[in-house]
């Protein structure tokens, strides 16, 4: 009877993971993005993409996660010099809010150190097409 029980249990909890991560999806996908901010650089001598891996995460956890219009983002590297990071708004305003609130917050400041800001370059486009 107690194998019965812990396994209805299981099965339960597992459900409700499975769910809401299909929520958290679902939600995901009914966010459109109406602007992508693409930013390309280069990141200070001395500094290791591990350890600007770990600033960017701890940035997107403690900033981005945080503002209002954000919907995702991808960091990339190529041939381990020029990164790139796409970054999905809600709208040119949640953007430019957010941009805003960056420039007197101080969670972003370990992020912002490692990269050479001689070598940035950024586009704020619309999307036309969109395949996931």
């Amino acid at each position: 009877m107690k194998k019965v029980i812990l396994t209805i249990l299981t099965i339960a909890t597992l459900t409700s993971c499975n769910q809401s991560k299909k929520e958290t999806q679902e939600k995901m996908e009914q966010k459109k993005a109406n602007l992508i901010e693409l930013t390309t650089f280069k990141l200070n001598k001395g500094i290791s993409s591990d350890d600007f891996v770990k600033s960017a995460n701890q940035m997107q956890n403690d900033f981005l996660n945080n503002q209002k219009g954000f919907i995702k983002r991808t960091l990339t590297v190529s041939g381990d010099t020029l990164w790139t990071d796409i970054v999905y708004w809600e709208s040119p305003t949640s953007h430019g809010n957010a941009m805003k609130i960056a420039e007197k917050s101080e969670k972003i400041m370990p992020f912002m150190t490692k990269i050479d800001f001689s070598s940035v370059k950024m586009n704020l486009t619309k999307p036309m097409l969109t395949t996931e």
